[in-house]
């Protein structure tokens, strides 16, 4: 710089015309206008950024410079450039010396300093305030406010804790809004900060209306909330009636005094909060300051419903009190009487007259059952059930039980109890006394047999249930005396005789109300007691269930069904159980003297469909065979699950011959496995269960128990398709050789011995995986030799190795991959693969996979895969602990770990990072960038020129 003002000095001093200077000497040469922000403690070279708040203070103006450096600096004197940051005494910067203030804006001083005189740094009342260090972050709204405010001002009625404006507009700066401008919408939030001593302090409703005098005029927080406003002093205070009136000078709008004033008509005055609950928790606290004012009329509470357009069409105090709403507006003017609401309905069963609700009868136990037909003649009927709520009918009693949401029956001129939605001891049910004991009777039902006895599906008193529900009995079984069938007098002197008369053809004897006890047909030699349900439960004539006076029934195969572990666990005490091979007892055949089996259960042969082989139910258990094998006849189907094929265990299986192992070699056959869930228990012994593939490990890693290539034998993979035994192999054999399943990965398998791993089908049991692999693919067998197709694959990919997972290839890094793996595009030809040249590279094989590797910065080239880790641990520091060996890598490719080694970071601002990599499973990858490496002085290339 010194150099270009030497040589514009001579130029001007010359004596002859120049050309003008190629550069232009404003302010934004040295610096941006305004300055940049660093935004950190320190400079940055390459931007020029310095720590500061140019930003926040100053435009691209030259003027706008001045306040803190100074009106020097409109004229941009060459001078400027002194090493002296100069500073107007008047800001009060507290690090400003004689001279100014020295330029360390390379090494700037920590902390840097505060303006305290600055009149743009004060509350906008004379009182200045410390500005933050230079340099620290910017102020934002609205936390920065209270950096020059107070929030808020405890003077007058600013919102305060506690105060009205404080509880309706929060503490914060929020609040301010409500009467000053919004500076927060604005650009430049702080800008008002230069007026601060030019001008008074600025009030402006943001809703409407004016502040003079020290009064707020036409504001809508200050009004009844239809238009007529209440201005009040700023200091002072209203209370509700300020604005709305009150209930008992009766200045409330609308139809307010129908509710407030008149109890006679309503039995209970309204509050406030009946209408208003959203808003207010009663006549004199707000309990939602956010409902208030908010220049809604918020209706809502327990009396309104959902009022539209000044209309209560949904409140239930205008309804019939069943559900259905009568519409009445506000400011309507038509009395109301008892038929407004409930003797008018839209399609009336009948005509009201005194208001009883005419709807039509629904039936017992609806909502809308209605009796009230038979029951009111005038309107002092209504008094007759509704004793609390009126005495007459016309008049509504003080109390507040009318419009409560509650339908209060209480008993008056008759006597009854009601309990819920049925009168019990109705007084003009009895007849005066002449029928006793009169049952229940449910609003809305119309009485008949079942009124006061009930029917099938009521009738549950003593034994009737046993009878009539569960057997279908008619009335006559037992009351032929009385009735006939279940509707029908007989002789109508016996109904109501308060005796109880039982004779029917099945009845032998009836012991009578004392002993209740009966002797029938249907029972045999048993006599059980009508009033003791259990003295004529299943096992009072025969043994049956775990729950009856007999005990569970133990002969011949019994136990085997219900309590033996490995039986189907039937209940033992479901009657429900016995119906699984036997009629059940609601049929007719049932007590007939006869044993009934369902259809397709036999004592000796097929048992239906579970046992679909020949059984005997008195010779004892049956074997697994007789379930799971198909030599005897078809499988068993139990619980509606067909029992596994398991015929060729025998054969193909571990039962084969030079195996020779019984089901029970594996099996616990005492255990439970009949529970209707398939596959959820294999019956195995407690030692083959634990750990995974325990049952197989159990005898492949023990020498005295197997030898040769099936001792020890491995997994494939730690994790996923291949880290079960049970993947490939089926321990009860296939029909492939060596247990080799008929499906591997949804692909149907050929294997026949060790020489048919692969074959030109692709359908050998490696092929059904390894879809990229080079050699001996899913896709196709390739062009290039690997071995003979009839090699014994295992001689090289061992199913029981030394060390590591079965099948891995006896190699080194480069069994996999090339070491190191070659890029496929390049911006000029290169070559590898040969002594001294990445002798073992070879393409990556999936896209953008090779990148950078061939580069002698990275991997050396004479490096050797006896080397292994050594040459990749700079970038993969995980080394063989993070290496997934996901097969194949081109759908495994997220797998890919690239943590570089801290070491080798540039600085200690942050570690040493690879970013921006998207690797994706068969889809499109991206390779990422290096930076802060000390290879790489700023952030590098992407790592692959393809990807």
């Amino acid at each position: 710089m010194l150099a270009l003002l030497l040589l514009t000095l001579v130029q001007l001093t010359a004596g002859k015309a120049q050309a003008a200077s190629q550069y232009n000497y404003d302010c934004s040469f040295c610096h941006t206008m305004p300055p940049l922000d660093s935004a950190t403690s320190k400079k940055d070279p390459n931007t020029g950024a310095v720590p500061g708040n140019h930003a926040g203070h100053a435009t691209s103006a030259v003027n706008s410079c001045v306040t803190c450096h100074g009106s020097q600096v409109s004229t941009y004197p060459m001078g400027h450039r002194n090493k002296t940051i100069e500073l107007s005494d008047g800001i009060g910067y507290s690090r400003k010396i004689a001279a100014g203030f020295v330029n360390q804006t390379s090494v700037p001083p920590n902390p840097m300093g505060t303006c305290s005189t600055a009149t743009c740094h004060s509350n906008g009342k004379g009182t200045l305030r410390a500005t933050p260090a230079w340099g620290s972050a910017a102020l934002t709204v609205p936390g920065g406010c209270s950096a020059c405010h107070d929030v808020a001002p405890s003077t007058g009625n600013h919102p305060t804790a506690g105060t009205k404006h404080g509880n309706y507009y929060g503490l914060g700066t929020g609040s301010c809004v409500k009467c000053h401008t919004d500076h927060s919408v604005q650009a430049k939030p702080f800008a008002h900060a230069t007026s601060a001593g030019h001008r008074a302090i600025e009030v402006k409703f943001a809703g409407g209306g004016s502040f003079a005098a020290n009064q707020c005029s036409n504001v809508y927080c200050h009004s009844n909330g239809r238009g007529t406003y209440t201005p009040p002093t700023w200091g002072g205070t209203l209370t509700c009636a300020g604005c709305h009136g009150d209930a008992t000078t009766n200045t409330l709008s609308g139809n307010h005094a129908k509710h407030v004033n008149n109890a006679a008509f309503l039995g209970t005055n309204y509050g406030c909060v009946e209408c208003h609950s959203s808003t207010v928790s009663n006549d004199t606290t707000i309990s939602s300051f956010a409902n208030h004012v908010n220049q809604t009329k918020d209706v809502a509470g327990t009396r309104v419903g959902t009022p539209v357009s000044g209309t209560c069409s949904t409140s239930y105090c205008h309804s019939d009190g069943k559900g259905t709403m009568k519409s009445v507006t506000w400011t309507g003017s038509t009395a109301l009487t008892c038929k407004s609401c409930h003797g008018a309905d839209a399609a009336p069963a009948f005509t009201s007259v005194a208001g009883e609700p005419n709807y039509t009868n629904a039936g017992a136990d609806q909502p809308r059952a209605n009796s009230h037909k038979n029951h009111v003649a005038s309107a002092a009927d209504c008094a007759s059930c509704h004793a609390d709520t009126t005495a007459n009918g016309t008049s509504i009693k003080a109390g507040g039980f009318h419009t409560n949401s509650t339908r209060d029956v209480k008993a008056g001129a008759r006597s009854f109890t009601v309990v819920g939605n049925t009168c019990s001891a109705v007084s003009c049910h009895d007849g005066n006394g002449i029928v006793a004991n009169v049952p229940a009777v449910k609003w809305g039902a119309s009485l008949g047999c079942s009124g006061c006895h009930g029917n099938s599906s009521t009738l549950t008193t003593n034994a009737h249930a046993a009878h009539v529900s569960t057997k279908g009995y008619t009335c006559d079984t037992c009351h032929a005396a009385t009735v006939s069938g279940n509707t029908f007098f007989v002789n109508k002197a016996l109904h109501g005789d308060a005796t109880v008369e039982v004779a029917g053809a099945s009845v032998t004897t009836w012991g009578g109300t004392a002993t209740k006890t009966c002797a029938t047909s249907c029972h045999l030699s048993a006599t059980p007691q009508w009033n003791v349900p259990a003295s004529g439960a299943c096992g009072t004539c025969h043994t049956a269930l775990s729950n009856t006076a007999g005990g569970l029934i133990n002969s011949n195969a019994h136990t085997a069904h219900f309590t033996a572990a490995y039986g189907p666990a039937f209940n033992s005490t479901l009657t429900t159980s016995c119906s699984n091979c036997h009629t059940s007892n609601t049929a007719s055949t049932h007590a007939d003297g006869t044993l009934q089996l369902a259809g397709g259960m036999n004592k000796i042969g097929t048992c239906s469909t579970c046992h679909s082989q020949s059984t005997n139910w008195t010779t004892g258990r049956v074997t697994c065979e007789s379930c799971h094998s198909t030599a005897g006849g078809p499988l068993s189907v139990i619980g509606g699950l067909t029992a596994p094929d398991k015929t060729i265990a025998a054969t193909a299986g571990h039962g084969k011959a030079g195996v020779a192992q019984a089901c029970s070699a594996c099996h616990d056959n005492s255990s439970a496995h009949i529970n209707g869930i398939a596959g959820d228990q294999k019956r195995l012994l407690g030692v083959l269960t634990g750990a995974a593939n325990q049952e197989c490990n159990y005898c492949h890693t023990n020498a005295a128990k197997v030898t040769g290539a099936a001792l020890n034998v491995k997994v494939h993979q730690a994790t996923g398709l291949g880290a079960k035994c049970s993947d490939c192999h089926n321990a009860h054999g296939t029909t492939n050789s060596m247990m080799v399943n008929a499906s591997i990965n949804g692909t149907a398998v050929s294997f026949t011995g060790n020489n048919t791993f692969a074959n030109p089908a692709q359908t050998g049991v490696c092929q059904v995986c390894h879809t990229t692999t080079k050699y001996f693919t899913k896709a196709g067998v390739p062009a290039d030799a690997h071995v003979d197709s009839t090699t014994n694959c295992l001689d090289c990919h061992a199913h029981n190795p030394a060390t590591g997972l079965a099948f891995v290839p006896n190699g080194g890094c480069d069994a996999c991959h090339g070491y190191p793996p070659a890029p496929r595009q390049t911006i000029s030809a290169i070559s590898f693969g040969v002594q001294g040249s990445w002798s073992s590279a070879r393409f990556e094989d999936y896209s953008g996979g090779g990148g950078a590797h061939i580069l002698v910065a990275h991997i050396k080239k004479d490096a050797k895969p006896s080397e292994g880790w050594a040459n990749c641990l700079p970038c993969h520091k995980g080394s063989d602990a993070s290496h997934a060996r996901a097969l194949p890598i081109r759908t495994h490719v997220s797998s890919v770990s690239v943590e570089i080694d801290p070491q080798y970071r540039f600085s200690d601002q942050a570690l040493a990072t690879y970013t921006s990599a998207t690797l994706v499973n068969g889809g499109t990858n991206k390779s990422g960038s290096c930076f802060n490496v000390s290879c790489h002085f700023r952030p590098s290339p992407k790592w692959s020129i393809e990807r």
